[in-house]
């Protein structure tokens, strides 16, 4: 139904504005996230069982889940997943123009953000089971986990850029970022309820149809602004990421949370479930042109049919 859509979008944009949790204090209060962009898919959709083989094997399927975490869910009703993408306001983007390490802005706005991100999950959940509607946010769930897989290559039971791409929220860049609308400097979310939604926008068949690089155009610049060199011609190599995100946790949590305000969240890694703080990168996906827009739509001429 077109007013749940709408009220979905209205509960986003009205806790945004509240600005509890999506304001930073210690940099002049300004806001995180912009408003977002909302996708939805249709939960028995063929391709969470893709997810299976791309993402890990035990990536959760939508109806499965929402039956599992809420057995008074509506047998046989029409089940839907919700995805949002919000995005970095500009002063968080550009403060990442760096070249070696993530700036002080980007690192306490992504990890500030994650945690208003699960708060606005937690939220929306509420707000449908109030409605008479059965919902569930899977990175709430207790059996969320990120973990390796064998070759050393990271899973997770959800993952939200795929969850995203199903919805028609975006396509991957080779740096492993979806490339929304409103750019790949964003951070996703996503429910899964049986409120009757209207699915949409549609996902083009290409799943990297926004990519310059891979559309034969000459661009490849996350390339370049990778310290660590894991982004390369074939796309992400997850282990030399996740090599320098390490480093930068290292180097920079214990200052930034001895500083700033940082709020922590729950982090899940391998089965294990602590209190703590996330801080990321991202330089892949700073001063490119996909940072705040999808290149392929924005230029003149080109369409993703």
């Amino acid at each position: 139904m077109a007013s749940l859509n709408a009220w979905l979008r209205r509960t986003i944009g009205r806790t945004l504005g509240e600005g509890q949790g999506n304001c930073l204090a210690d940099f002049g209060g300004l806001p995180i996230f912009d408003p977002p962009v909302l996708g939805i898919a249709d939960g028995d959709d063929g391709i969470f069982a893709v997810f299976r083989e791309v993402v890990a094997p035990g990536h959760l399927l939508p109806r499965e889940l929402l039956e599992r975490e809420r057995p008074a869910a509506r047998k046989g009703a029409r089940v839907s997943v919700v995805s949002w993408a919000l995005p970095f306001r500009e002063e968080v983007r550009l403060s990442n123009r760096t070249s070696d390490w993530p700036s002080a802005l980007y690192s306490v706005a992504r990890n500030n953000g994650g945690a208003w991100n699960r708060g606005l999950a937690g939220r929306l959940v509420e707000g449908l089971q109030k409605e008479g509607f059965s919902a569930v946010a899977p990175m709430l769930v207790d059996t969320y986990d990120v973990f390796r897989l064998p070759g050393a290559v990271f899973g997770s039971t959800w993952s939200e850029r795929h969850v995203a791409y199903a919805a028609g929220l975006g396509t991957f860049g080779l740096n492993g970022f979806l490339i929304t609308p409103l750019g790949a400097m964003a951070r996703l979310g996503s429910l899964v309820t049986d409120a009757p939604l209207d699915v949409g926008p549609d996902r083009p068949a290409d799943h990297r149809a926004a990519c310059l690089a891979d559309g034969g155009r000459d661009c490849g610049l996350c390339l370049g602004r990778c310290p660590a060199g894991a982004v390369s011609a074939v796309g992400l190599d997850k282990e030399a990421c996740y090599r320098r995100r390490e480093e930068i946790r290292g180097r920079s949590l214990g200052p930034y949370a001895e500083r700033y305000l940082m709020i922590p969240s729950e982090i899940i890694k391998g089965g294990r479930r602590v209190p703590g703080f996330s801080l990321g990168c991202a330089l892949c996906a700073s001063d490119v042109p996909c940072e705040d827009r999808d290149p392929f739509v924005a230029k003149a001429g080109l369409s993703r049919a």
